[in-house]
């Protein structure tokens, strides 16, 4: 097995793990024959993500290939070429289900979580091409993403692929976000949709532009929810590195300052964003630049080293 398919097959399977109760993460790791640890061993790992990307690194190729058949399903996510592959870089995947008719709105949408807020968005009937195994890509974007929308057309549910592809994201137990452009009048008949609580758009002037303010939601949610809350911090510091203005800036401070746990990785493009972005190192927060906030934050979590003792010569009297 190539080393870049097995890191997707451990990759994958931690997330699809990390998924279920505790004690049934334990249950499938001692089935497979890999170790376990109990809760109160876990000081070395930050989080039981990491917890189950470890245990299951152990197992064998073949065994990796039945878990992952296991957690994921025989077809859950084919091996695509690399150009028909449906995510990006970003470090937060989202499936977005919609009818054609919101096919540029649901697009203008995606361009603006990759511009702006770091996540990769991916829109069915934009991103696929006839000449392409479209059901494939599909499929694996299905299998593979973090969180996922349903913008729910009045005609949503006429189309079997919409409401497939809701299924298959609720099946998985990721996130899912119902959306509506317009208040709905009739009564609701949206399946186990109706367990979620509709995002309703609107026409009122403080949604402003509504692709814009639906993108903003969604980072709002991948950044409350616990599945993707990880994820979602690195997605915020993208974010910040990417901020459009002083505003936007300090906004996305707000939220950086309440992480509590940045990971090396991310505060460097903390110190990106200073030393690139002008509408981050020429901004500021009642008066404190925020290159000044930025810095204190990474001298929390990274301490300066003490400044080295001189050695002392052997040969030479303490005193």
């Amino acid at each position: 097995m190539k080393r870049g398919e097995r890191i997707r097959l451990i990759k994958e399977s931690a997330e699809s793990l990390n998924q279920r109760p505790w004690h049934e993460i334990q249950l499938v790791l001692r089935t497979y024959g890999l170790k376990t640890y109990e809760l109160d061993d876990q000081w070395s790992h930050p989080s039981q993500l990491m917890y189950c990307d470890e245990q299951i690194e152990e197992a064998g190729d073949e065994l990796l290939l039945d878990l992952h058949a296991y957690l994921l399903g025989e077809d859950a996510a084919p091996e695509l070429p690399h150009e028909d592959r449906p995510w990006g870089d970003s470090p937060v995947a989202v499936f977005i289900s919609h009818r054609h008719e919101d096919a540029a709105f649901v697009g203008m949408v995606r361009d603006l979580l990759r511009d702006r807020y770091g996540i990769d968005a991916f829109v069915a009937h934009n991103d696929i091409s006839p000449s392409r195994k479209w059901r494939d890509t599909i499929r694996a974007a299905l299998a593979s993403c973090d969180f996922a929308v349903a913008v729910l057309h009045e005609k949503f549910h006429e189309s079997q692929w919409c409401d497939q592809e809701v299924g298959w994201a609720l099946g998985r137990g990721i996130p899912v976000m119902p959306v509506r452009r317009q208040v709905f009048q009739g009564e609701r008949r949206d399946g186990f949709l109706e367990e979620h609580q509709d995002l309703v758009l609107g026409p009122a002037p403080q949604f402003g532009s509504g692709e814009w303010w639906l993108a903003e939601q969604i980072f709002e949610r991948v950044l409350s929810e616990p599945k993707t809350r990880e994820r979602g911090f690195k997605a915020l510091a993208e974010a910040f590195v990417n901020s459009f203005s002083f505003d936007s800036t300090r906004k996305l401070w707000a939220k950086v300052a309440e992480v509590e746990n940045w990971q090396p990785e991310q505060l460097r493009r903390l110190e990106y964003a200073v030393a690139t972005n002008r509408q981050v190192y020429e901004a500021n927060l009642d008066g404190q630049p925020i290159p000044d906030l930025v810095k204190a934050l990474i001298e929390r979590f990274e301490p300066p080293a003490p400044p080295a003792q001189p050695k002392q010569d052997p040969w030479e009297p303490p005193f």
